[in-house]
Order: C-alpha cells, then sequence, then structure tokens
C-alpha cells in the first residue's frame, strides 16, 4: 500500500485560467489532472485481557518504528477517576471496577463514545506522527467502527494469554471488557504471549509485514 491515498483528482481544466483570463497549462489542460493526496498513517489496534502484554506489544512497535506514538480508549475514562475517586493514577492500584462501570456509562451515552473521540484525536497525531498504537481495545465494535471511520490503514492484533491477572475480582473477569474481544474473527494477526523472548519475535515479524 501506498503511504498516501488519492484524494481527489481536480482536471486542470478547472485551473487553467488566471483572473484575467490567461491560461496558466493550455498545453495540458484538456487531458491532465492535478491529483491532490493525503497521508496515510498506520493504526495499531491491540486487543487482550488485562495482564495479557498488550501494552509490552505495543512499546515493541512504538520501539520499531520511528514517529509512533502509543495510546489508548481508556485515557479518557481515566480522566474520570482522576477527578471522582481518590486514585493517584497509578496503574498498579486503578480503581478497575469503576473504570468499568464508567466505560458502561459513556457507552450508554453514546455507543461510540470512545472511539469517536480517538478518531478525533487522530488528526492531532497525525501532524506528529506516522502511525498510532492503541493498545487496549476491548470490544468487537470498537474496532469495526475505527475500520469503517478512517481512512488510515487499521492494522489489528490479538494478544492472547493463559496467564490471568490475580488483581481482578470475579467481577471484573468476567465484565464484557474482559471477553467480548474474544468473540472478533477478523483479527489480522493473533500473538500467543508465553512471557518469554518468543514474544517480542512474534510482534517483530508482524511489524515487517507492514512496513
Amino acid at each position: 500500500m501506498l503511504p498516501f491515498e488519492i484524494n481527489r483528482a481536480i482536471p486542470l481544466s478547472k485551473l487553467s485560467k488566471s483572473k484575467d483570463g490567461t491560461a496558466l497549462f493550455a498545453p495540458l489542460a484538456d487531458n491532465a489532472f492535478l491529483f491532490e493526496r493525503r497521508y496515510i498513517m498506520k493504526i495499531f489496534l491491540i486487543a487482550g485481557k488485562s495482564g495479557s502484554g498488550k501494552t509490552e506489544a505495543a512499546y515493541i512497535i512504538k520501539d520499531a518504528l520511528s514517529k509512533t506514538v502509543v495510546t489508548n480508549l481508556s485515557k479518557y475514562i481515566k480522566i474520570f477517576a482522576l477527578e471522582m475517586t481518590e486514585w493517584d493514577g497509578d496503574d498498579h492500584n486503578k480503581p478497575r471496577t469503576f473504570l468499568q462501570h464508567m466505560g458502561d456509562k459513556l457507552r450508554e451515552i453514546d455507543k461510540n463514545f470512545l472511539t469517536k473521540r480517538l478518531l478525533e484525536d487522530t488528526e492531532i497525531y497525525k501532524q506528529y506522527y506516522d502511525n498510532i498504537v492503541v493498545c487496549d481495545i476491548r470490544l468487537k465494535e470498537e474496532i469495526e467502527y475505527i475500520k469503517n471511520n478512517t481512512n488510515n490503514e487499521v492494522i489489528t492484533i490479538l494478544v492472547k494469554s493463559n496467564r490471568l491477572n490475580d488483581k481482578l475480582t470475579d467481577e471484573e473477569h468476567n465484565h464484557k471488557t474482559e471477553n467480548e474481544f474474544l468473540e472478533y474473527d477478523k483479527y489480522d494477526y493473533i500473538v500467543e504471549n508465553n512471557y518469554d523472548d518468543n514474544f517480542k519475535k512474534e510482534i517483530d515479524k508482524i511489524i515487517e509485514r507492514v512496513k
């Protein structure tokens, strides 16, 4: 894929005269077009259970590809947690139940609340970066909404692990954001994380394929 797309083709005949009527592109105007191009970013969407290695995969990609930013959908939810709870922002003691319930509340307001915000952010990111890595995809509809509402190249990765995050309660483990993404069957890549050196090698293979 080219790193840009043709946004529109403008016939030079429409641009062929100056204000005084003088021909600007007379030899070419009848059959020529001016092509406007728009740069295409790569957006990596990484899904997986809590503790599966999504963030690790994101930073492997960031380290391998220049001009790459790592972000997440939950940052919008975390803002509310910082404002409405005593949480200090440390991921090791984040109020996961609050975050899950706030995510549900935002999706009740608008099921695409978080993904719309993310796509708005890409308009800023593209001024500075070539690649975006979203390291906390949780729902099938999040993937489909992003894929269907951007002209950028979207690469989906599922990180699988048999190791459960023992910091989660049963309720948190059973929440849809810990399970629904497993029902999605259109991932571009599925990587098994056995917490060894092979994990990085598998992510590196993906990077080589999409460069």
